[in-house]
């Protein structure tokens, strides 16, 4: 029987070639990684050198970080980090700055509990943390909002230091869910490829600022928002989701790896 992770390499459409350290597949993977961090740098998603976004090697059980020191629009496929799923580094990439070892608690235990999982993406965006600290949490008063389907929260523990709370991130995201909001902290997106993970976190984020801004223009007045029947918010979802048939988030990821392409190519080296 094939392993999921093997039989979950088949999400990652080849599209660059010719590295010679790196297979085609982990190529490829690299770039897409590489190109999401630029793209995390383009939206200002980013913040200083801090925040995290993965993707697993095809065929093992490693995931890519960024070596922590970089600036999200410096990046490269290289440059990534290499590490197993007990934090311990594989291949140091292009740098000796090593990682930030709270990328490891968050992201370690999503993709060790969750083998359909291969790419995550963590941020700190301002619209991001003001709805994780809002009692209420995302309100479904937004297209976006409702495209998104499953969303679960985590409480805040402080800053993930510590490998006691793997356990209960994982209970937190649950079986099915690919959105996590930490609360008071930020938000975190989940897909079977960096394109699915990566339009997520855009549809997440912008429902997150169309909520911020909804919010500030009522005073906060919650019964002054239109709100979405619950039928149509369904619906909506259902819609949405259908599109994983043709490959959830790719021709997004794809319009705008062409745009980081056209910006600076650098980070395929």
């Amino acid at each position: 029987m094939m392993s999921n992770t093997n039989k979950n390499m088949k999400e990652f459409e080849i599209f660059e070639k010719g590295h010679s350290k790196y297979s085609d597949e982990e190529y490829t993977v690299r770039c897409k990684l590489a190109a999401a961090y630029r793209l995390m740098a383009y939206f200002k998603w980013d913040e200083l050198i801090y925040n995290h976004l993965t993707a697993r090697i095809p065929g093992t059980e490693n995931i890519l970080l960024n070596p922590f020191g970089m600036r999200f629009d410096e990046i490269t496929a290289s440059s990534l980090v290499s590490v197993d799923l007990d934090g311990k580094i594989v291949d140091p990439g292009t740098t000796d700055y090593g990682i930030n070892y709270t990328g490891y608690v968050i992201h370690g235990a999503i993709h060790k509990s969750r083998p359909d999982i291969l790419s995550t993406i963590h941020t700190h965006s301002s619209a991001g943390v003001a709805v994780a600290s809002y009692k209420d949490g995302l309100i479904l008063t937004s297209q976006n909002a409702c495209t998104l389907g499953e969303i679960s929260y985590h409480d805040y523990e402080g800053i993930s230091t510590n490998e006691d709370e793997q356990g209960r991130i994982i209970k937190s995201l649950g079986e099915t869910s690919n959105l996590l909001i930490l609360k008071n902290h930020g938000l975190l997106t989940c897909g079977d490829d960096v394109a699915s993970a990566f339009f997520r976190i855009f549809q997440l984020t912008k429902a997150c600022e169309i909520q911020v801004a909804t919010l500030s223009m009522v005073g906060g007045d919650i019964s002054k928002v239109v709100e979405i029947p619950q039928k149509i918010q369904d619906e909506v979802s259902h819609c949405a989701n259908s599109f994983t048939k043709v490959g959830y988030g790719k021709k997004e990821f794809k319009a705008y790896y062409r745009l980081m392409e056209k910006m600076d190519s650098s980070f395929k080296n």
